[in-house]
């Protein structure tokens, strides 16, 4: 077999393999909280899920294709209420409404509601001048302003900049008027950070199938993806100069491991690896993503 042809034959092979391997993720892993939520035995959901009223759907059409429902973190966990029984009035019978200062979701208790789970996350809010305006005006943000209730999405960078908008502006904060423009490149930052993991993730497997020592470029890949894995605590300090700084320390390793292996040629391979790879770098990216 010719080079050209042993060339094109690995890379069918790592192509075919790769696919298959993000087949199964995609089908094994991401839909297996939604799988599993009928043995719950949860009236919540078994009634909810039946229910024709729009506003009532529609939050549990959102909530189902939520990360919370892929974890198992059904209405009661929020709301209150006892998922045990299957009267509607005995279900709610202990809920309270979303006016009442008592309600876990009132908008001044949503950070203590969601800080059950969301530990880390909830410690660097409580010390941001956003935890400390919401606890004494209603005109501040809680974690329903950026997670949309029932969906719980994260906001991609595009997204950030209006929402910040309606406080920081010329008109009511002059001063900070700059915040939204430079959320949006914090979060873009992010992006970068996580696609030079990927990057060099690949290049760490490829040089490995040349028998190429990727000891260095690995302590690199740990140090970036440590950094990865801080964004979700890291942002919700709302200090965007640590935040800028502490990615820019991710991106810097990521691309020193990547110098560290310029001298491999990647398009050379001596043994299967760069399908693969590429597949388990967006595992990891997508796994890193659900969890902010």
């Amino acid at each position: 077999m010719s080079p050209e042809n042993e060339k094109s034959t690995y890379y069918t092979y790592s192509l075919k393999l790769g696919y298959l391997l993000l087949i199964a993720f995609i089908l094994l892993i991401v839909p297996a909280g939604a799988v599993g939520l009928d043995a719950l035995n949860n009236s919540c959901i078994t009634c909810h899920e039946n229910v024709t009223a729009k506003k009532a759907s529609d939050n549990y059409q959102r909530w189902s294709d939520s990360v919370h429902s892929s974890y198992f973190v059904t209405c009661d966990a929020c709301h209150g209420g006892n998922p045990n029984v299957n009267s509607q009035a005995e279900a709610h019978s202990s809920m309270k409404s979303v006016t009442d200062p008592q309600s876990p979701i009132y908008f001044k208790n949503i950070p203590e509601t969601c800080g059950k789970c969301h530990i880390t996350e909830f410690e660097h809010f409580k010390n941001t001048m956003h935890y400390q305006r919401l606890r004494t005006e209603s005109r501040a943000p809680s974690c329903a302003t950026c997670h949309q209730p029932h969906s719980f999405k994260v906001l991609k960078a595009s997204e950030l900049a209006p929402l910040c908008s309606v406080c920081h502006n010329e008109k009511d904060m002059p001063s900070f008027a700059n915040v939204p423009k430079d959320a949006k490149l914090a979060l873009e930052m992010s992006d970068e950070l996580q696609i030079e993991i990927i990057n060099l993730t690949n290049s760490i497997s490829d040089a490995k199938a040349k028998g190429v020592d990727v000891s260095s470029a690995q302590n690199d890949l740990d140090k970036a993806t440590f950094v990865m894995k801080e964004v979700p605590s890291l942002w919700h300090s709302f200090n965007l100069n640590a935040f800028d700084s502490q990615i820019q320390i991710g991106i810097d390793s990521a691309k020193n491991g990547q110098n560290k292996l310029s001298e491999v040629d990647p398009t050379v391979p001596s043994a299967p690896g760069i399908g693969i790879a590429t597949v388990l770098g967006i595992i990891i990216a997508l796994y890193i993503i659900r969890k902010r």
